[in-house]
């Protein structure tokens, strides 16, 4: 559950949804009907790799 202060980023056009808890934690949510694994090509996965680390980065600050 995110706070008021986490603010939500979407990649894989808006299928996964990437958080920062003010506890630390770094959530990953799939936003598709069924649960399904979600397809990301090579620009997106770096997108979401870049995003988590930036995310980790700013917990440690």
């Amino acid at each position: 559950m995110t706070t008021d202060e986490s603010q939500v980023y979407e990649v894989a056009g808006g299928e996964i949804a990437v958080w920062a808890e003010p506890s630390g934690a770094i959530i990953l949510q799939v936003r598709n009907n069924y649960k399904d694994p979600v397809d990301m090509g090579e620009e997106e996965a770096l997108e979401l790799a870049e995003l988590l680390i930036r995310l980790v980065k700013e917990q440690r600050e």
